[in-house]
């Protein structure tokens, strides 16, 4: 369940994609955009729940916004966006998008009947399951119990999408003052508003998702089997706490490119807002010129059409911008969301831990693992002719005896290197019989090394340490 604030209404673009009412060529452009993923093959799926938790196709007839101008209306509610000279805009409607992973949401909408996900396959052939009625009818009747069925203004259900879900546009309404007020729904500060969204997540898994085999999450970590010991039980959670900061890594990141591409967004509508002003502004212009003697109608008509085919595309242009912004909030939201929770099951981990050193030589010891078996298959390349006495010395030179024949201890030493322990590096080369090899003064990684780059050089380093002490060995033989 995603939860958004809407303080300007829903605009008509946004009516007409939650509703689908495009024209042909609208369909055509949103098929062929590779960043869409509609299926116009499926749009006969799609349906809405109204009243009753009824079932039936998509009514187009009234505009979302004209819905809830209805409602208003019936009940003699005022819209507080709707005066003159509005200061500051109150949040009048809450957006909902209710789904669940792909796999389970396709398995409830189409069973085993699956359709294409390919971009341009034909999947008319495919239909909707009874369950996903019925889970959409559960995820309706949980709204209509937590706001009212009465403030419900619609409730669509798209299927022509690579994952099953549904939207649904609530008024908050103050049932006692008879008034929209989202603070008497959701909190009067973040932190109010905050519990009522834990709160709101904590009773739809209880009332509808268990029941669909839609699970909210647990802790990675569970309570392992009493006869393990205790150090196997903490190098288990060691192992578990890189796979966090890896997945954390990844999340930091994924944060970090969709907070770039909230602000992109941002200033392309308010570009794109900004232009929409100046093409009004030149239409009033000329709409005041009509009649006028000494002007050419006939231009300022074909302007006119010109200007609003342009108002046209960019009201497109706008909408599309601002689904494209609510996806990334709810990319953002959730990301950071399964940070917070990442970062408080790592803390519990690392408390249990205690020694931090552990975990980083776990994750720095799997990476050069991994960086060594490629240099030891790339510095076997030159043993592919046949081994004569210059090929022993080309494997001398390449590295390749040190790192074959001493493995574990150039490991050790590069681990050291990588950790930043040059002095024990130098110590466990010398107990090994290997040397300096070249001085280690200012050793350190340099601005410009990435992962691999640092561990091939501490890598190469360590085999350059233990070659010295196993050439004076031969020499002395």
């Amino acid at each position: 369940m995603d939860i958004h604030p809407n303080r300007s209404g829903i605009s008509r673009q946004e009516s007409n994609e939650q509703q689908r009412k495009w024209t042909d060529k609208l369909w055509e452009t949103k098929t062929h955009d590779s960043l869409a993923n509609y299926d116009r093959t499926r749009a006969h799926l799609n349906f809405e729940v109204t009243k009753g938790g009824k079932i039936q196709p998509i009514d187009t007839s009234e505009t979302i916004s004209e819905k809830m101008d209805r409602i208003l209306k019936s009940r003699n509610i005022k819209n507080p966006n709707a005066r003159e000279n509005v200061r500051r805009e109150q949040r009048i409607l809450a957006q909902m998008i209710f789904g669940g992973s792909r796999e389970r949401m396709m398995e409830i909408a189409f069973g085993d009947n699956r359709p294409n996900l390919e971009k341009g396959a034909d999947n008319s052939h495919i239909t909707r399951t009874e369950d996903i009625e019925k889970w959409a009818v559960d995820i309706y009747n949980f709204v209509a119990r937590k706001f009212g069925e009465e403030n419900i203004v619609s409730f669509y259900v798209h299927l022509d999408e690579t994952n099953p879900h549904c939207h649904c546009t609530v008024l908050p309404i103050d049932n006692e003052r008879n008034r929209i007020s989202w603070v008497s729904r959701f909190g009067k500060n973040p932190a109010e508003e905050k519990a009522t969204l834990i709160r709101l997540h904590n009773e739809l898994n209880e009332e509808v998702n268990k029941h669909w085999g839609l699970e909210r999450g647990s802790n990675i970590a569970e309570t392992r089997a009493k006869h393990r010991s205790t150090e196997e039980y903490k190098r288990e959670l060691v192992n578990e706490v890189v796979t966090l900061e890896t997945t954390r890594e990844g999340l930091q990141r994924q944060i970090r490119k969709a907070e770039i591409k909230l602000k992109s967004l941002t200033t392309m509508i308010a570009n794109l807002q900004a232009r929409k002003e100046n093409v009004k502004a030149e239409i009033e212009l000329i709409a005041q010129q009509f009649g006028q003697d000494g002007k050419n109608q006939e231009a300022l008509a074909q302007r006119m059409a010109a200007l609003r085919r342009e108002m046209e595309n960019i009201d497109q242009k706008i909408a599309e911008r601002q689904r494209m912004l609510a996806d990334t909030n709810t990319t953002l939201v959730n990301a950071r969301s399964r940070l917070d929770a990442l970062k408080q099951e790592h803390t519990r981990m690392q408390e249990y831990i205690g020694d931090d050193a552990k975990r980083v030589a776990a994750q720095v010891q799997k990476d050069v693992l991994t960086t060594y078996n490629r240099m030891v298959s790339a510095a076997f390349q030159p043993l592919l002719p046949t081994l004569t006495q210059d090929q022993h010395e080309v494997l001398e030179r390449s590295g390749f005896n040190a790192l074959t024949e001493e493995s574990q201890h150039v490991i050790n030493c590069a681990l050291l290197l990588v950790m930043g322990y040059v002095k024990e590096a130098t110590t466990y080369v010398e107990s090994h019989g290997g040397g300096a090899g070249s001085s280690l003064s200012g050793w350190g990684r340099n601005k410009d090394d990435d992962d691999e780059r640092w561990w091939i050089r501490c890598i190469a380093q360590s085999a350059s340490m233990l070659r010295s002490g196993s050439r004076r060995a031969r020499r002395r033989r």
